[in-house]
């Protein structure tokens, strides 16, 4: 998943989403609905998320343009589902960074989201905070984050709950933690 939010890191969001998905990458992430607009506009016409919270008043451009809204925790995804408005999301989970997210220990929470009539949970997603780092005490916390992942991830299977993608790591997370079997790396 390219991650072209604030203008693709300077280097312009239109093109740089245009180049990778003329080389095969069909999803992309931005940091705004503003941003996701615009690259939709330009002609992008793969998934595009967007990471940062969305006011849930502004749901029918979210609909309009085919975007995929992050769940930034339990309230957002309720204020969007009370707009009954048909849309696509992925949860953010929170593994421990403590930014966004809902918290990967509240399961019922979780599972609630995926049964909202609105929200079509395609996906569930954290971020590592450190997989950067190679210090004892960053692995440490980076798998810390991974388990907590997974067991979410375990748990909502077992109880029968279909997620079509997951997604956890970063570059770093890629280079650091190859091993991880997601659908993206952002």
């Amino acid at each position: 998943m390219a991650v072209v939010k604030t203008e693709a890191y300077g280097h312009g969001a239109c093109e740089v989403a245009a180049f990778v998905e003329k080389c095969g990458i069909d999803a992309h992430a931005v940091a705004t609905l503003d941003e996701g607009i615009k690259i939709r506009k330009y002609g992008i016409r793969g998934d595009i998320l967007v990471l940062g919270y969305t006011d849930p008043r502004r749901i029918k451009d979210i609909k309009r343009y085919n975007l995929i809204q992050t769940v930034v925790n339990y309230d957002h995804a309720k204020a969007l589902n009370d707009m009954k408005t048909h849309i696509r999301v992925h949860i953010k989970i929170d593994t421990g960074m403590h930014r966004l997210g809902v918290l990967s220990s509240e399961i019922d929470k979780i599972k609630e989201i995926f049964g909202m009539k609105y929200l079509k949970s395609e996906g569930i997603f954290s971020h590592l905070a450190c997989s950067d780092s190679l210090s004892e005490a960053s692995v440490s916390f980076t798998n810390e984050q991974i388990s907590n992942f997974l067991k979410l991830k375990e748990t909502l299977a077992e109880d029968g709950i279909k997620i079509s993608k997951y997604h956890i790591q970063s570059s770093y997370g890629l280079l650091n933690y190859p091993e991880l079997e997601m659908d993206y790396v952002r």
